[in-house]
This record gives C-alpha cells, sequence and structure tokens, in this order.
C-alpha cells in the first residue's frame, strides 16, 4: 500500500515535512507555519528542517525577522524524493496542489474509495467527485499534470447542486455509497455536505 511504503521509507516527522517541500517547490516556509501544516512538535520539526537544511535538500534565506526555507530543486536527489512522494504517501497533497490551481472556484470537492479508506494500492483508481458549478473541462485541465506526474488513474466526477440533490432523492445506488463511506475533502466539509445532502425524508439520516 502506498501509505505503508512512505511510512517504511521515512519516519513520521521526516515524512511529513519532507512532502511539503517536495510537492510544493515553488513556495517558501517559515517554521512555525511548516509546524501548523504538518501538525508535530516544534523540536521534532526544527531538527528535520535543520537536518535537511545542511544535507542541501532544502535552502534557507532569512527574510527580515523571518527565516524562509524551500526545496532546494537543484538538489541531486530533488527528482527522486519528488517521484517517489507524489506516488506514496504525497500523493493526496499532490491532487490538492493541483486543484488550488484550477480556474474555476470549486464548490465542494472530495476523494472518496480506496483511497479515503486508507486501502488503495498501486493500482487503485482515485475517484473524485466535485459539486457545485465548476466545469468538467476547467478541473480536467488542473489535474492533467497530476495524472501524468503520477500515472495514477482519476475518475473525475462533477455534479451540479441540482444534480447532486436529484440523485439523492431518486435514492441514488451510488451516491448512498459516497454519503455512507470515509471522505477526504479538498473543498467544503462534512458539514456543508451533510446540509446539502438533507432532503427533508430523512433519507440519510444516520449517516453524518
Amino acid at each position: 500500500m502506498n501509505e505503508v511504503l512512505g511510512e517504511s521509507l521515512f519516519g513520521k516527522v521526516r515524512r511529513k515535512v519532507l512532502a511539503v517541500f517536495v510537492l510544493n517547490p515553488d513556495r517558501s516556509f517559515y517554521l512555525l507555519e511548516l509546524i501548523r501544516l504538518v501538525d508535530c512538535g516544534r523540536g521534532g520539526v526544527q531538527r528535520e528542517v535543520s537536518r535537511l537544511a545542511s544535507a542541501g535538500i532544502i535552502t534557507r534565506q532569512r527574510a527580515g525577522n523571518q527565516v524562509h526555507y524551500r526545496a532546494n530543486i537543484n538538489n541531486l536527489i530533488y527528482g527522486e524524493l519528488r517521484a517517489i512522494f507524489s506516488k506514496t504517501t504525497g500523493l493526496l497533497d499532490l491532487l490538492r496542489s493541483s486543484l488550488n490551481s484550477c480556474s474555476e472556484p470549486l464548490g465542494m470537492a472530495f476523494v472518496y474509495g480506496d483511497y479515503a479508506e486508507g486501502k488503495a494500492f498501486d493500482n487503485s483508481p482515485i475517484n473524485l467527485l466535485v459539486i457545485g458549478d465548476t466545469p468538467l473541462k476547467a478541473v480536467k485541465e488542473c489535474t492533467s499534470s497530476f495524472s501524468e506526474e503520477t500515472s495514477r488513474k482519476l475518475n473525475i466526477t462533477v455534479l451540479s447542486t441540482g444534480e447532486f440533490k436529484r440523485l439523492i432523492l431518486t435514492g441514488d445506488r451510488k451516491v448512498r455509497e459516497i454519503l455512507g463511506a470515509k471522505r477526504i475533502f479538498f473543498a467544503g466539509g462534512e458539514k456543508e455536505l451533510s446540509v446539502l445532502s438533507t432532503t427533508g425524508d430523512d433519507l440519510f439520516s444516520g449517516l453524518f
């Protein structure tokens, strides 16, 4: 499984810190921002940042009172690290970055299925559902580089709010399965989905 492979190669803190840098090469991060993003203790994050900077995997630059860190794309192993993270533990982070670049605002977007359940294998497709007014073409355009880089099949479904509500009212089996399963949100959240899924007849009561 992808997550297990990532965990076997790197410790928890190093894996999270590396993922932030190698999957976001165009951004710099200061220490407190990095601690918030990886949700790990200050001491552990600080140690990993120091080690990565010493190894030349990230660069260090002072900007006023802050020190900013950035992935060193000229490092000999940067390409290999990005390939590892884009295919293992950082896969969904890479998808999130791709969706953030979408030319149209995303109303609600989440992954469901094996990846959300933590049961994905190398050949598992990624199932993405987008609900709102975002055109399918825009979603495909912003995720095309993700599919090319990761060699992962991305199953994209785009539904308008009206279409989604209609499928709920008609008791669509696929929608019932999605609503009853785990989800990883990239836009919107469980609260918004719960409101959107309310039909007035308690069809999905107990699922949220």
